[in-house]
């Protein structure tokens, strides 16, 4: 918006004046404090055994493929029952061609192998898909424990999927929210320009954990441009709800007043005149004026050195 300043002269105050303008104008609805990047999947990753840590085979940051084997901890016991009931189960299957044994012994044979498969997985730790190791807290030498609340993840693993947003916002905002609705996200840790997003849910639940600041949470899958963007990370996001093209505009700051009773003051002659607008699309930076206004109207934007008054003389553009 085109923003002219009006210079002030024999002791009467100066003014800034607001242009009156067709624009495009959005409504938009921002989180009440910054949203997380949040993979699709993050998972915390301990041993199923106590052990010894015998391996440690990635690194903080390192890319994992599925099924690798991460760490594990001493279990060659574990390793040579595996292969003792792995080879007891063939045989009984041979035998049971032959009518040497039942049924029944080679389903008690099978069942003794899956139990040493199970002891045995329990003794690694293996990725559960593609991923990052976010997170490493495992040292070679170390004992590993079983507890049912473990202080530090041994190890967590991020997935490479595209990720998404999560954030809070107001509850008085909670019926403007749809999904599938476009949004912009600022993360920081990447870049100042944002990224195009969409609605993907909205949870129609307000929290009261903080009384006087009730929200409701809602996700957003971000287009990041092939770029993986950093689970954790803060994200700013504004939802668009609403766009007009091609309507009367001005700067938002101009517009005083609440609900209703909307007005703006304009500059008639050297002199304010109070003026009650209808505003349509109330956004954070333009509005839409649906009447009251006219492009040739000089509208004043408000001064923290002065109140705006009806009446009040100010300096006009070219005194």
């Amino acid at each position: 918006m085109v923003v002219s300043l009006v210079s002030g002269c024999k002791g009467t105050p100066e003014v800034r004046l607001a242009r009156v303008s067709k624009a495009s104008v959005e409504a938009t609805v921002s989180s009440v404090n910054s949203g997380t990047v949040r993979a699709e999947g993050n998972t915390e990753l301990a041993f199923g055994t106590v052990g010894r840590v015998k391996e440690v085979n990635v690194k903080l940051g390192d890319a994992v493929k599925a099924g690798q084997v991460l760490a594990q901890v001493e279990n060659d016991d574990l390793k040579s029952r595996l292969q003792s009931m792995l080879e007891e189960y063939e045989r009984s299957q041979r035998l049971s061609k032959s009518d040497a044994m039942s049924q029944s012994g080679v389903t008690q044979a099978r069942a003794s192998y899956d139990a040493a498969v199970t002891a045995y997985e329990k003794s690694l730790i293996k990725a559960p898909y593609d991923g990052i190791v976010a997170e490493l807290n495992l040292e070679v030498g170390e004992l590993s424990q079983i507890t049912a609340v473990i202080p530090q993840a041994p190890i967590r693993v991020v997935d490479v999927k595209p990720r998404y947003v999560r954030a809070e916002i107001d509850e008085v905002d909670l019926p403007k929210v749809k999904v599938d609705l476009p949004a912009r996200v600022k993360v920081l840790a990447i870049r100042k320009e944002p990224f195009a997003a969409r609605v993907r849910k909205v949870i129609p639940f307000v929290s009261s954990t903080r009384e006087q600041d009730r929200t409701s949470e809602i996700e957003l899958d971000i287009d990041s441009e092939g770029l993986l963007l950093p689970a954790g990370a803060s994200a700013d996001i504004e939802v668009i709800t609403e766009t007009k093209g091609d309507v009367l505009t001005i700067t938002s700051r101009a517009v005083l007043g609440r609900g209703r009773d909307r007005y703006v003051y304009v500059l008639e002659g050297s002199r304010l005149a109070k003026r009650p607008v209808q505003v349509g699309i109330y956004g954070y930076t333009v509005s839409e004026i649906v009447s009251g206004l006219s492009p040739s109207d000089k509208v004043v934007l408000p001064s923290d050195k002065f109140e705006l008054t009806d009446g009040l003389r100010v300096t006009a553009p070219n005194e």
